[in-house]
């Protein structure tokens, strides 16, 4: 690729990066502040930009079209989830909205993949860090230019800001994710390191101003998943003692947390009802019981001309556009089985972490473990897991194809270990897989 190829296909990554960021995307729902495309139809700016995703990918993939193999084997659990996604139109009462809301979320999963096969995932770090500073810079102008429109007003929440997003939360998780890159960012220096302390600075105060407390969690559960790898890759008996301390700690917590969940939302000082979550997901799972096995097809259930979601939202009393659990969520539109292959991708990317975590040549994977273990927790109390145009998902795809690339690696490198092992006797002496590997 030439110096102008390189320089405009970076700056059309950078620009979808943005999009997929949320960053005052779309402008109507932004502006407005509420959204005013109607469930089940198509938001015009959504469909401009796929319109324009689709033949870059394309371009871009053309250019990669000598990794293609290897990519599909690396991304094959999700690839399998959008195949999947396509097969529920055959059982949804809208086909065409399934699968366009499929076709969507598929180029999601491809430009997630992309990301993974463009460069080295400490590029895409810091890639990320310039676009979070954007948003940062953006979110406290709005604030302080225009805080009718930076901030937001509510039963639950008094003037909370949302910045440049749609809606606190949405500001609540992009601090999250800005945080957990840019600290990654500073440590391994990538990029400027100024520039990822600033970011880290400004999403701290953005983080108060949100008056979002998920977050806290997620970034808890992200050094949790970062400290029990870069123990493990110590290898040595410390490393594992260590890494084993931590996993029975971690284990310890959760089966503490999921008895004791309501002290730990007091000691936050959130709502012990999610602000209203625990009702949607009641509702939720009534509607899951209807069909379990296969749902309403992705994206079938939450529709205007839907006697059952019109049911839904009169019971709950305003309008939800989604369950507020990518797992629920899943269920409504897979049912049990596609969440079986949703939970399929899950048990692929932390077994692909425990294979490769003291890898020599697998340099992210404690990041990877961190993102992984932020985005699972995440997607606990909202919907951004195997969701279109969202930043987390093709973040969570890249991070699966990373891993991917990796275990495949790791295998080479033990066979190779091996053959030169099993060749020793003859030549005195034995390979070391780190040796190897470099």
């Amino acid at each position: 690729m030439s110096g102008v190829g390189r320089f405009a296909e970076r700056a059309v990554t950078f620009a979808f990066l943005i999009l997929f960021a949320g960053i005052m995307w779309p402008p109507d729902s932004y502006f407005s502040g509420t959204i005013l495309t109607p469930q089940g139809t198509s938001n015009i700016y959504d469909f401009l930009e796929f319109a324009a995703l689709l033949p870059f990918l394309a371009i871009g993939f053309f250019v990669w079209r000598r990794d293609l193999p290897r990519l599909a084997i690396c991304a094959w659990p999700v690839l399998a989830l959008a195949v999947f996604a396509f097969l529920s139109a055959f059982w949804s009462d809208d086909p065409a909205l399934v699968i366009r809301r499929a076709g969507t979320v598929t180029a999601t999963t491809l430009f997630g993949v992309y990301l993974a096969a463009r460069g080295d995932l400490g590029d895409l770090v810091a890639t990320l860090v310039k676009v979070y500073a954007i948003a940062a810079i953006v979110s406290l102008v709005m604030v302080v230019v225009a805080p009718q429109t930076g901030t937001v007003t509510g039963d639950y929440y008094t003037h909370a800001w949302r910045g440049a997003f749609t809606d606190k939360n949405e500001l609540g998780m992009a601090c999250a994710e800005a945080i957990i890159l840019s600290v990654y960012a500073f440590r391994r220096r990538y990029g400027p390191r100024w520039l990822a302390g600033l970011t880290i600075a400004g999403f701290l105060v953005l983080l108060v101003g949100s008056q979002s407390k998920t977050p806290v969690i997620v970034m808890v559960a992200a050094l949790y998943g970062a400290l029990l790898v870069m123990a493990l890759r110590r290898r040595s008996g410390a490393g594992l003692v260590v890494g084993y301390t931590l996993l029975v700690v971690g284990l310890t917590a959760g089966a503490l947390l999921a008895v004791g969940w309501q002290d730990a939302l007091a000691f936050l000082g959130r709502d012990p009802t999610f602000t209203n979550r625990t009702r949607i997901w009641q509702l939720a799972l009534e509607y899951i019981a209807r069909r379990p096995w296969f749902g309403w097809g992705y994206g079938g259930f939450w529709r205007e001309d839907s006697a059952d979601a019109q049911i839904f939202w009169t019971a709950l009393g305003f309008k939800t556009p989604h369950a507020h659990n990518s797992w629920l969520e899943l269920a409504l539109g897979f049912g049990w089985v596609g969440v079986g292959v949703a939970a399929l991708c899950w048990l692929a990317a932390f077994y692909r972490t425990l294979r490769v975590a003291a890898a020599p040549h697998a340099v992210h994977v404690a990041f990877c473990l961190s993102l992984l273990a932020g985005i699972f927790f995440e997607n606990l109390s909202e919907f951004e897991f195997f969701r279109s145009g969202r930043l987390m998902f093709a973040l969570f795809v890249a991070v699966l194809t990373y891993l991917g690339r990796e275990l495949i690696l790791y295998r080479a490198v033990r066979g190779e270990v091996r053959r030169l092992n099993r060749a020793a006797p003859r030549h005195g002496g034995y390979a070391l897989p780190g040796a190897v590997a470099r």
